[in-house]
């Protein structure tokens, strides 16, 4: 869908909101410090860019970009950190690569000026980077770790939820891997609004990839894959971009280091999620579960 600069620049100052305000009440127990962006400032990569937080002092900055340097005809975005030292950052990519590991290096060598404008990669993001991690450094000294983001946008400047959620997943994961960070506890994805809510299942404690989950819930769109439920139908706007992901084999019964791939989490309704936790704990009690409820929507 072609764009106007206008429209694009909206939309990033929106999509920019909307991504703190999902992040908000999830930053417990990192040392990010959200900010609420009152406008955006243009860049010359052909698009513009708007500051979000960052992690303290001297840390990485977070940062939103929705410009041509993909190197594709319409403006793409791009969730970053940001620091102004290569040494650090790599450091930074180094924690975090166990959930997001680096797929692709770009350096000042790889871009070049369209017409004298804008900078742009000689050798565009491949449909298969979009998503994944990208380390960028820039003459030894600005860097910057984020992923390039595909999600076809909409006319006019509508945010998209599935891009908000993909964003603050990637930036909560990052943060959630910086020294002194704890790991996300349920009741931060369910229970978001309340600061004290008591932890329903013991097991989701420990650490996981929110990235890694959101990818999975957008790929099956939210919608439960046991009982069809999709909150959003059931529930209005209050239920929009709301599910929750299941392993297929319980955390507590992976030995030694375990790499989580997409297609061992599933997307899951909250009551159809506690069922598949009284099972026997297998990779196909999801598809189990699903021959149940269908068995019992017939009587």
């Amino acid at each position: 869908m072609k764009t106007t600069a206008r429209q694009d620049k909206a939309l990033l100052l929106k999509t920019a909101r909307a991504v703190v305000e999902k992040m908000w009440h999830q930053t417990e127990g990192t040392s990010m410090r959200l900010r609420w962006p009152s406008r955006v400032g243009m860049v010359n990569t052909g698009g513009w860019r708007a500051k979000i937080g960052n992690m303290g002092k001297g840390q990485p900055g977070l940062q939103i970009w929705l410009d041509h340097f993909a190197g594709h005809d319409t403006r793409k975005f791009n969730f970053c950190y940001f620091l102004d030292s290569v040494k650090k950052m790599r450091r930074v990519a180094d924690r975090a690569a166990k959930q997001l590991p680096i797929h692709r290096r770009i350096t000042h060598k790889d871009m070049d000026k369209h017409g004298g404008k804008f900078y742009f990669l000689n050798e565009p993001i491949r449909r298969g980077e979009f998503g994944a991690a990208i380390l960028e450094e820039y003459w030894g000294q600005w860097s910057y770790y984020g992923i390039y983001d595909v999600t076809i946008r909409s006319a006019g400047s509508e945010v998209n939820p599935k891009l908000v959620a993909r964003a603050a997943s990637f930036f909560l994961s990052v943060a959630r891997t910086m020294p002194n960070a704890t790991p996300e506890k349920e009741e931060h994805e369910v229970y978001p609004q309340f600061e004290n809510r008591k932890v329903i299942t013991s097991h989701l404690q420990r650490e996981r990839s929110s990235y890694l989950a959101t990818e999975r819930k957008n790929h099956d769109d939210y919608e439960c894959q046991v009982c069809g439920l999709l909150f959003e139908e059931a529930y209005g706007k209050i239920g929009e971009g709301f599910a929750e992901a299941h392993h297929r084999i319980p955390l507590h019964r992976l030995n030694g280091k375990v790499k989580t791939r997409m297609e061992d989490l599933a997307t899951v309704c909250a009551n159809c999620h506690r069922m598949l936790h009284k099972m026997e704990g297998k990779r196909n009690d999801v598809e189990k579960l699903r021959a149940i409820v269908k068995k019992h929507k017939k009587r």
